[in-house]
């Protein structure tokens, strides 16, 4: 048995996501993992639990608007967004199958995301619901700079973008 880094849950060992809190189980082993979890607004971790690293307020996140649940990116980091399919070998560094990403029209390689230091920008893959900043398409293959506050959606699945400098 393994513990959640998030909650102190227990799951079964080989589980990739935190069947409690929807934490990734993974992303504390693997180096190049940048995304590791969409936690819950607010939650509190118990004092047992390993710590979550601190949240840096001079970054950048996305936050899912249906349900507030929020994504910290890494500076100097480009990803992957999409779903998972594990018979191709696709595994997104953002995946966001378990959150609607399939009925919203998300791809398997929807989009790209670079974080910079200075600079964020969304690239779309030729994914075929689209990937729009603000209900602008975004053309395939170049990328756009985002902003806070921007509403970014990968198909229809919206998302808001919250840079602190």
């Amino acid at each position: 048995m393994q513990r959640c880094w998030n909650c102190d849950a227990q799951q079964m060992d080989g589980a990739i996501f935190c069947t409690d809190c929807g934490a990734s189980l993974i992303g504390r082993q693997r180096r190049q993992e940048t995304t590791t979890t969409l936690d819950e607004p607010d939650k509190t971790v118990p004092s047992s639990a390993a710590a979550p690293p601190a949240y840096n307020p001079t970054g950048m996140s996305l936050v899912l608007v249906h349900d507030g649940r929020r994504l910290q990116l890494e500076p100097n980091t480009i990803l992957l967004v999409g779903r998972t399919d594990q018979k191709r070998g696709i595994i997104p560094d953002i995946d966001l199958g378990n959150y609607g990403g399939y009925d919203a029209g998300v791809s398997r390689r929807h989009a790209m995301i670079a974080v910079s230091e200075s600079n964020c920008t969304v690239e779309d893959l030729e994914s075929a619901n689209g990937t729009f900043v603000n209900n602008q398409r975004v053309h395939p293959q170049q990328p756009l700079t985002l902003h806070h506050g921007d509403e970014l959606k990968f198909g229809t699945l919206l998302l808001r973008v919250e840079i602190h400098p």
